[in-house]
């Protein structure tokens, strides 16, 4: 690839990680950008973020960004957060309904539909998948801070000054 290609590439893979945000999901799996732009363009979806935005076309109709966010999040669930506002099961304790053999049932098929590494990547709790979950700026609270990512918190570290770092981590809640 040359300089210009891998700098489009990036440019691409931050407008849709921050469209991602703004709709509220965030990604789980470290790479996700790359298979959801598989993902588009196999759906013969043209993105650019040449403007600092992203704009995507299907043939000759502009796609409403959020719209593709909601499919996506449909299409390859695994690739997020859990998020109680889209899944009905965002944490282990979404499992924990009826008997012992009934729990177990259920953690069983749930292992068995989504893979190991998703059930180890729930919460523990509802309350602690809304704070993952929790949208990204500079209003947050300490707590939804803290739920974020090692890597999301360093990235956030170089958008936001020192000020708004400051405030976020001074509140309560």
């Amino acid at each position: 690839m040359t300089d210009a290609e891998i700098r489009h590439e990036q440019q691409l893979r931050t407008a849709l990680r921050a469209v991602f945000m703004q709709c509220g999901m965030r990604f789980i799996v470290p790479d996700a950008e790359a298979t959801i732009l598989a993902k588009l363009k196999a759906l013969g979806v043209e993105c650019n973020a040449d403007l600092g935005y992203l704009r995507m076309n299907q043939g000759a109709t502009e796609i409403v960004p959020s719209g593709m966010c909601e499919r996506i999040r449909k299409e390859l669930p695994l690739l997020f957060v859990p998020d109680p506002k889209r899944d009905t099961v965002s944490s282990k304790q979404d499992l924990e309904r009826g008997s012992a053999v009934e729990i177990s049932a259920a953690k069983s098929q749930y292992i068995r539909d989504h893979g190991l590494a998703s059930w180890q990547a729930l919460p523990a709790t509802r309350a602690q998948s809304e704070l993952q979950t929790a949208p990204v700026n500079p209003d947050m609270t300490r707590a939804e801070y803290l739920a974020l990512p090692f890597a999301e918190r360093a990235r956030l570290a170089g958008v936001f000054d020192a000020a708004t770092l400051s405030r976020i981590i001074g509140r309560k809640g």
